[in-house]
């Protein structure tokens, strides 16, 4: 069961959260994330900023962070629509994260959801498509469920170290 919370897109008052949940991410998953935690930290402070300014540009792209009554930011999920006219009618999920004493309670889908009903009843978006680790079964998992299906496999997709990581590519058609 989703304890309490409040699911809304993150706005620039939200920087600082972000910034803690972002460290987080990519020290906690670094399969899932395509930059790491060297590179994120060797960013000065505005140049995060300006990275960050760019995600928040609602609806077209945005953040949809999860918060506590207290205001914590505990999970987030990324989206981006593109722009051009005959691939408009696509949108890309990314970046999900969900703090770990919150995982097991439904958050992430309640985070997935919510980005699907925003792109299709706000941008009118048609489908949605998303990376994801093949390692990563509880989330490839979850996307199965939600009514993703994997249309290929991206081998050598990142490589962490001398490790690499492949990706199932996957889409959701919401009409």
């Amino acid at each position: 069961m989703v304890p309490e919370l409040s699911i809304r897109p993150l706005e620039i008052v939200d920087f600082s959260p972000f910034l803690e949940i972002q460290r987080e991410a990519l020290l906690q998953s670094p399969e899932v994330f395509g930059s790491d935690y060297e590179w994120f930290e060797s960013l000065s402070i505005l140049s995060k900023e300006q990275r960050y300014e760019k995600y928040i540009n609602f609806p077209y792209q945005f953040i949809l962070g999860a918060f506590t009554q207290e205001g914590e930011l505990v999970g987030m999920i990324g989206f981006t629509s593109e722009s051009q006219p005959k691939i408009r009618h696509k949108g890309q999920v990314w970046g999900l994260f969900v703090r770990p004493q919150f995982r097991g309670k439904g958050l992430a889908t309640l985070l997935i959801q919510s980005v699907l009903d925003t792109a299709h009843s706000v941008l009118d978006i048609e489908q949605v498509q998303l990376a994801v680790s093949t390692q990563n079964e509880a989330s490839y998992g979850l996307y199965l469920r939600l009514g993703f299906t994997v249309f290929g496999t991206e081998l050598h997709a990142m490589k962490i170290d001398s490790s690499y990581v492949d990706e199932y590519h996957m889409v959701k058609f919401l009409k």
